[in-house]
Formats: C-alpha cells, sequence, structure tokens
C-alpha cells in the first residue's frame, strides 16, 4: 500500500484489564486473575493504534489530562508508531481511564470508567494544517465529547469536506434517536459512520439493522459500516447492503474489536477497495483483536493480516488480499 495518512480525532483513554473474572462481578475479597494489560484504548487512539500497525501514518488529535496517565498513554501511542505529540494536555484535569473486568466468554463484565479530560476538546487543540494534510479524517465517540459534538464538530467536518478529506465517524456509548438528532449535521456530511448494532438501531429507533442504516443514510451519510457483534457487519451505501460474517475465531476479549474493523475498513478503502470489500479486512483485523486481552492484542502488522484473511475469505476477496500483500493491489486517489 502506497503512504497514506489518517487523523483521528476524539476519545483517549487508557484500558486497564484483568481476566478471567467470575459472572456476576466481584463480591469484595481478593481474587486472582490470569493476564492483566494496560493498552492505549478508546475510539480514537484504539483505532489510530491499528492504524499504525497497518502500516499508516496517523497522527491523534484529543484532550487529555496533565497527569501521569496521560504521559503514559503518549509513551503507548508513540510506540505503536503514532505521531501523539499534538495531544491537547488539560491543565488540572485526569486523562481519561477504564478499568475493565473480562470473562471467561471474551465481554465485559465490570467497568469502571473516568471520563476525565475527553469531554473538554476543543477546536483549538486542533491541528487543521495536519486534518488539511490527510487522507482520511476519522473522528472516534463523538457522542462523548461534550459541547465538541455540537457546533465545533459541524466546523471540522465541513473544513475537512472543504479540503477534499473523506470522513468516517463513530460513537461510544449508548445511544437512542436523540443522539441521531443531535449528529444529525455531522451526520450529513460523513462518509462513513461507524457503529455498533445497539448504537445503529436505537439511533434509527428500529429493530433492523438494514432498515436502521437506511434511516441514517437518508440524513446523508454516504456508507453506514455497522458492526453486528458474533453476527457479522453490514456495509450500507448506495450500492446496497452487504452482510459479512464474522470469523470463528477463539475469542479471548472483545474490547476493542470495533476499532479494529474500522481500522481494517480505512485500510482497505484508502487500498482502493470498495466498500464491502473493505469491510472483509475490518472484520480480520477484528478477529485478531478478539483473539487476546486489550485493544491492542493480535494485529502485529500489514501482512500479516493480509494473510489471515486470504486464509478465510471467499477467492475473491483473498485474491485481492494476497494481492495487496505484495505491494500490486488496486492504488486510487483519495476514496
Amino acid at each position: 500500500m502506497s503512504a497514506r495518512k489518517v487523523v483521528s480525532v476524539g476519545v483517549h483513554i487508557v484500558d486497564v484489564l484483568a481476566r478471567p473474572v467470575v459472572t456476576p462481578p466481584l463480591d469484595g475479597g481478593r481474587h486472582m486473575v490470569d493476564e492483566v494489560a494496560i493498552t492505549a484504548a478508546g475510539t480514537a487512539a484504539g483505532t489510530a493504534a491499528d492504524l499504525s500497525k497497518l502500516g499508516v501514518e496517523t497522527v491523534v488529535l484529543g484532550a487529555i489530562g496533565d497527569d501521569h496517565l496521560g504521559e503514559l498513554l503518549i509513551q503507548m501511542l508513540t510506540s505503536s508508531g503514532v505521531d501523539a505529540t499534538r495531544l491537547a494536555r488539560k491543565q488540572g484535569l485526569q486523562t481519561s481511564v477504564s478499568i475493565l473486568m473480562i470473562g471467561d466468554d471474551g465481554e465485559r463484565h465490570t467497568v469502571l470508567r473516568l471520563s476525565g479530560a475527553n469531554s473538554r476538546l476543543t477546536l483549538d487543540d486542533l491541528d487543521f494544517d495536519a486534518i488539511a494534510e490527510a487522507d482520511l479524517l476519522h473522528v472516534g465517540g463523538v457522542d462523548v465529547l461534550g459541547d465538541f459534538a455540537g457546533q465545533p464538530l459541524v466546523e471540522l467536518m465541513a473544513f475537512a469536506r472543504s479540503r477534499g478529506v473523506p470522513t468516517s465517524l463513530d460513537v461510544l456509548g449508548t445511544c437512542d434517536e436523540r443522539t441521531a438528532d443531535r449528529l444529525a449535521p455531522a451526520l450529513a456530511q460523513a462518509r462513513y459512520f461507524m457503529p455498533n448494532a445497539d448504537q445503529l438501531m436505537g439511533m434509527a429507533g428500529s429493530t433492523d439493522p438494514s432498515d436502521a442504516a437506511e434511516t441514517l443514510r437518508r440524513m446523508g451519510v454516504e456508507c453506514v459500516v455497522a458492526t453486528l457483534g458474533a453476527e457479522g457487519s453490514l456495509v450500507s451505501s448506495g450500492d446496497g447492503d452487504a452482510r459479512i460474517p464474522a470469523f470463528d475465531v477463539p475469542v479471548v476479549d472483545t474490547t476493542g474489536c470495533g476499532d479494529a474493523y474500522a481500522s481494517g475498513f480505512i485500510v482497505g478503502v484508502l487500498s482502493g477497495w470498495d466498500e464491502a470489500s473493505a469491510g472483509w479486512l475490518g472484520t480480520a483485523a477484528a478477529a485478531l483483536v478478539a483473539q487476546g486481552l486489550g485493544s491492542d492484542a493480535g494485529i502485529r502488522d500489514l501482512d500479516s493480516t493480509l494473510a489471515f484473511l486470504a486464509e478465510r475469505a471467499p477467492a475473491d476477496i483473498a485474491e485481492l488480499a494476497r494481492a495487496l500483500g505484495t505491494g500490486t493491489a488496486v492504488r486510487g486517489g483519495r476514496p
């Protein structure tokens, strides 16, 4: 893949994870676990770390605390190859933290979260020169960015569009139709929107993912890319709906699978793949992350991810994966 650059704006979190824990959640006392991990996570930072591993030049922009956890977060992102030098350090605030207890089923059974500085992001914290030079702008966790999710987000999206930079958006928390109303002006300018199934159906007020995706596309989103858990994913655009099955892998922890999917999808479209095909690369990235603890597990580099995909995908997708791995895949301009 030729050199590409993505700017990832939004939620940055330090995740502390432990597994396995019993269900229901712990009730006092001392409990031994098999594994603990600390990772750079969140819908901006986690996606950025995966993108960097997949060979994309990645810059992160967001608000973190002026504390030791902020320093740790920068260190972890930098070790993944991400440019974290432009993160805004908010004096007197803490960096966002999640403490996650993971069960034997790979699901999060207890989550303790400190929202921290994420919601204090402002337009003054952003490097617009870096955004103008990007091949894609990803904005992660827009629903939990506080006041930034209003007019500032619309101004950011309009700036990207004025520079010919395509945009992707995702959300972090529980969403409903009020979320859709709040984000409608930004969604109208987005090339890609990347919710999970519950977020998608909650925003559309629908129990059917395809109908929900159509509702959001009527709001102006060009392509809805929804992860559906064990049922795979849905890529919905003007070309129709594509359902992509999940790969059957041993699941250790589902944390960060959505961010990994987003990173694989972005690499696919930046490599000239159509959106449905890019969803297969997102599926591969998510399957790799699910096999380890934390959002940075599983993905090593682009070549091994493409090899994993080629072994499991239909023939036409496997051919695309092998071609991209050898540098002969279709390369276009901006998607």
